[in-house]
């Protein structure tokens, strides 16, 4: 079960993502669509559970990495809203969940700089 969350994330989810960045304004819309349906299945897979395997950390939640951590900058930076707590409410607290557990947190770059390197890689 675990191989197919991660090649759908790592497939379907980030090719959708990718397109509501890098998409000409015309097209954002149905990229938003795109990549909002791909987090209302992960909603959906979350089903009440703090991460993808249960109660700990596992290969699903890492491959999502993109999604808890750089999804909220990038859809600031973009003025777009597709992950929020009243859309997506299991997809969000996961995001709070993951990227606070004191493992991960060590390993992630601050805040600050993930915005200006987001910023950076969109002016390209």
């Amino acid at each position: 079960m675990a191989r197919f969350w991660v090649n759908f994330i790592d497939g379907k989810c980030s090719s959708a993502i990718r397109k509501v960045a890098f998409s000409p304004e015309e097209e954002r819309e149905k990229a938003v669509e795109e990549a909002c349906e791909c987090l209302k299945t992960l909603e959906s897979a979350l089903n009440g559970k703090k991460f993808f395997g249960g109660d700990t950390i596992g290969m699903v939640d890492i491959v999502a990495l993109f999604i808890a951590f750089w999804l909220r900058p990038f859809q600031e930076i973009k003025g777009l809203e597709l992950l929020s707590s009243e859309k997506f409410p299991n997809l969000f607290k996961w995001t709070d969940d993951f990227v606070s557990c004191s493992i991960v947190t060590e390993l992630l770059p601050p805040r600050d700089k993930l915005v200006a390197h987001i910023k950076a890689h969109l002016s390209k």
